[in-house]
């Protein structure tokens, strides 16, 4: 009985840890300068949102891998260490990211470039 208890407790640990590791980060999702553009979040091309999730950054031309991910301590903030590539030239970067209570993405990064974006909606299939 007890042995039964305690690999039901192990296998729903497991689950959970499972599904929380399989929770989007706030941060996920489509962004763009201009709410204009968020019509066209899926597409390839100009005037097009970013993506920026788990697997990486990407945006027209450009695309980052992420190397590394941490909270930085203040609410809905994370520091990324990123691996770049933008028209052929790579580079290492790194950047804070910040979900606003409006939920728009304010971004830093390790020149001092800034960014505030607006979430744009999922692309309907």
């Amino acid at each position: 009985m007890i042995c039964r208890a305690l690999a039901s407790m192990v296998f729903c640990g497991a689950a959970l840890s499972a599904a929380a590791a399989e929770d989007a980060p706030l941060w996920e999702g489509y962004w763009s300068p201009n709410a204009a553009w968020c019509a066209r979040a899926g597409d390839v091309g100009e005037q097009t949102p970013d993506w920026y999730g788990r697997e990486g950054l990407f945006g027209l031309e450009w695309s980052c891998d992420i190397a590394a991910v941490s909270e930085t301590g203040v609410g809905n903030s994370w520091a990324l260490k990123l691996q770049c590539l933008d028209a052929g030239y790579a580079y290492s970067d790194a950047q804070i990211l910040l979900v606003t209570p409006d939920d728009r993405l304010q971004i830093i990064d390790e020149n001092g470039f800034a960014a505030d974006l607006v979430r744009c909606a999922a692309p309907q299939d």
